[in-house]
């Protein structure tokens, strides 16, 4: 008699002592506010006593974008490079602002960030804020793209790519340990530019992130991407930030290599929230996750009738694996605003340990996966979820049903449409990976009839 032995050994844990671990930081929305001492041009209440670190109401004073800088550097100098998504110009009326103005604060925050880590290249992007007019991004050589590139062409460090940058505003560049930065100019597709509503692909950028994925794929590279505003929906407030053929087009270019395994993750900022997103393949296993970083600014919105939550200033480290490009950890720190103005010095201190907080691996997008299935079962998850959305303010709103459902759908629907229908289920279990369960379950049956049938052979 023989014996036919199936051995299937899977292990999903962390090998730290096999990975080469590298670091970096991802810093986003400074905002910067030069009216803050006098006429407070960005504040959107009456603040009479401003605090010297800033107010919930206004944008960053430039204290506390220095000391923000300077403390990464006091916690972890010794990174491979930054992500800084954009938006430095305070939420300010076009008619206090200029291009000279708009490029002089670009360029404080530049020399600020190459003073701190000037051996460190920062991989930089714009954020819908930083142009002049505001949000309205052309889809050609503009003087504020030339000035942009000559202010980073340090850290492009490539003439072509420089050159792609004075056309477009965005780039592609290898870091040192090998794994492909592609820094995108997202504002291009905003709702609020008016410049490039009509157009199919501004500034050739549609083509380009194509033809970057499939030369990553030909080359074995991995690729990271990094923007100021990010696809899909913004939850709980259910926003689509993109044109809805932007937001199309974008995720049909995603679809079409996410079963090619080149993109590690996606960095953006833009929301002043901290979240996470996860995109799945074609058969719904998971593909890579999608990191929204929290703002630097306190600034609260305050439309009609509607006013945004307070939250707490912050910058997040993040661990990732130097061979494959996959994120580990993220390290998430902050600062208590009232605290810090009443004791006239910051205390940035860890909000949160990804990983230890929400009992998980890594940050990968299978762990994800897993996360936000326990989500469904545990709401008190998804509480802590919101709290670290405002980055942990003092006296948070609360999430209700609907709210929780939102966020939850949020995880992998990107379009309108599928968000809207899974909320509207209220069954946010019925995802992708149910199509993945049932195509691994037949494959398991096969296997075991093949095996059955090859016993009875011999």
């Amino acid at each position: 008699m023989r014996f036919f032995y199936l051995i299937l050994v899977l292990y999903t844990g962390p090998v730290e002592s096999l990975q080469d671990i590298g670091w970096f930081w991802h810093a986003s929305d400074f905002h910067y506010d030069f009216s803050y001492w006098s006429d407070q041009l960005s504040c959107n209440n009456e603040v009479t006593s401003p605090g010297i670190y800033g107010d919930y109401w206004c944008d960053s004073p430039w204290l506390l974008i220095k000391d923000s800088i300077e403390s990464m550097k006091e916690i972890r100098p010794d990174v491979d490079f930054l992500l800084w998504t954009g938006d430095n110009v305070a939420h300010i009326s076009d008619d206090y602002l200029s291009v000279n103005i708009s490029m002089g604060i670009l360029q404080n925050i530049t020399d600020e960030l190459q003073r701190n880590f000037p051996d460190v290249p920062t991989y930089a992007t714009l954020g819908n804020h930083d142009y002049f007019p505001n949000n309205q991004f052309p889809a050609e050589n503009s003087e504020i793209y030339d000035r942009v590139a000559d202010m980073w062409t340090n850290w492009i460090n490539d003439a072509t790519e420089i050159t792609r940058f004075r056309n477009g505003a965005y780039y592609s560049v290898k870091s040192k340990h090998g794994l492909r930065i592609l820094g995108l100019n997202t504002n291009i597709y905003y709702t609020s530019d008016k410049v490039t509503a009509n157009m199919t692909d501004p500034a050739g950028q549609f083509e380009w992130l194509d033809q970057q994925l499939t030369a990553a794929k030909n080359n074995n590279e991995k690729v990271l991407i990094t923007a100021h505003i990010p696809p899909g929906m913004h939850t709980p407030d259910t926003i689509l930030w993109y044109y809805p053929h932007f937001n199309d087009k974008f995720i049909e270019i995603i679809n079409k290599h996410v079963d090619n395994d080149v993109i590690t993750a996606m960095y953006y900022g833009h929301d002043h929230s901290d979240g996470f997103k996860i995109f799945y393949k074609k058969d719904g296993t998971t593909a890579f996750p999608i990191f929204v970083a929290p703002s630097v600014t306190p600034w609260r919105f305050k439309a009609g009738t509607q006013t945004g939550p307070p939250h707490n200033p912050g910058v997040r480290l993040i661990s990732y694996d130097r061979a494959t490009g996959q994120p580990i950890n993220i390290l998430m720190y902050y600062i208590n605003l009232p605290d810090s103005n009443a004791n006239n010095r910051t205390d940035w201190k860890l909000e949160y340990n990804f990983t230890q907080a929400y009992s998980v691996d890594d940050v990968t997008a299978p762990s994800l996966h897993k996360l936000r299935l326990r989500m469904e079962e545990d709401k008190s998850l998804i509480d802590m979820y919101y709290k670290f959305k405002d980055v942990s303010v003092s006296n948070p709103p609360s999430c209700n049903d609907d709210c929780k459902t939102s966020i939850l759908c949020g995880f992998w629907n990107h379009k309108p449409d599928d968000l809207n229908t899974c909320t509207e289920k209220g069954k946010t279990t019925d995802d992708p990976t149910d199509y993945a369960v049932h195509l691994h379950a037949n494959l398991a049956i096969v296997v075991c009839l093949l095996l059955f049938v090859q016993h009875l052979l011999l």
